[in-house]
């Protein structure tokens, strides 16, 4: 029963961020059009695609982990990543009105040291565990991540892979 709530519990955590992020990004969008100013570079998050910083996203082979691995670190300050997913609703979400699939997500940032040339993250796991015992979300068929890179100079790129299990 705690581990249900506990999964609950960071599913609500992940859509209030999520949410509250979108709402910040739109706010501040907003903001800026009603200034009539044009957008300076800082307020711009511009893409960079997987292969310039070397990232790639790997399963285990029960495909109940993930992790992701970026190989060219060079300029890179800091990175933050979120992981999303489909997966079955529980008994419990459905008995609340979830329907087939809710979206399930992990978020976190890679502690980059300065001289490191490439960084792995942990296993990610595609569930919860709690105490040494992990029940891990079944029906997931893809994950995707987003990584916010902050370069040296202080510029602010967004990274999107996807990895269908």
């Amino acid at each position: 029963m705690k581990n249900k709530n506990v999964v609950i519990i960071l599913a609500v955590v992940v859509i209030l961020i999520v949410l509250g992020g979108g709402y910040f990004l739109f706010a501040k969008k907003s903001n800026t059009t009603s200034q009539n100013t044009q957008p300076q570079d800082m307020d711009v998050v511009q893409t960079l695609s997987p292969d310039a910083i070397g990232l790639s996203l790997t399963a285990s082979p029960d495909k109940k982990k993930v992790k992701f691995t970026v190989a060219k670190l060079a300029g890179i300050k800091s990175i933050e990543y979120q992981l999303t997913y489909e997966a079955d609703a529980t008994q419990e979400e459905k008995n609340e009105g979830a329907e087939g699939q809710v979206q399930r997500g992990i978020t976190g940032d890679a502690k980059i040291n300065s001289g490191d040339s490439s960084y792995e993250s942990p296993w990610l796991d595609l569930g919860t565990c709690s105490s040494g015992t992990c029940r891990y979300d079944t029906g997931v068929t893809s994950v995707d991540l987003i990584l916010k890179v902050t370069k040296s100079d202080g510029k602010v790129y967004q990274v999107e892979k996807k990895l269908n299990l």
